[in-house]
């Protein structure tokens, strides 16, 4: 009864294509279903999914877009892992914790110094009464 040299996953994705009523959600999973294995492979190989999606759809193996492709790749080839970045070292020095005060130098005061205020304010100052253009600033 079964077509010769094909497998299950090929049978169920040309079922799935004939199919008139199905929603296009398992027809799409099931050629996704049907090349899995080459997909697998073919990330173990290094090849940028987008590759690999352009070939198969190039090839007629899948018709569906690559927004479906790479949800189906995440979902069912890496789950777990396509949405985790890559541990990458730090660059940067660890910080002191919190609670510890960093170490003041012989040359440098431990205690902040005060900034003293001037008694005149420069630059914006903001006025509620908006100004009349016709009147001249003066100031």
């Amino acid at each position: 009864m079964a077509k010769a040299g094909l497998s299950l996953s090929e049978r169920i994705a040309e079922r799935a294509k004939k199919k008139q009523k199905q929603a296009r959600g398992g027809a799409n999973r099931a050629q996704f279903l049907a090349v899995k294995e080459d997909v697998a492979k073919a990330l173990d190989d290094q090849w940028p999914v987008k590759e690999i999606w352009a070939t198969l759809r190039e090839e007629g193996s899948i018709s569906f877009s690559y927004d479906a492709f790479i949800g189906y790749v995440r979902r069912l080839i890496k789950p777990g892992k396509a949405d985790k970045p890559s541990p990458l070292p730090s660059r940067q020095a660890p910080l002191p914790p919190p609670n510890k005060p960093l170490a003041a130098k012989d040359d440098q005061v431990s205690s902040p110094v005060p900034i003293p205020k001037s008694t005149t304010t420069a630059g914006f100052q903001y006025s509620p009464k908006p100004k009349n253009r016709r009147e001249k600033d003066n100031g």
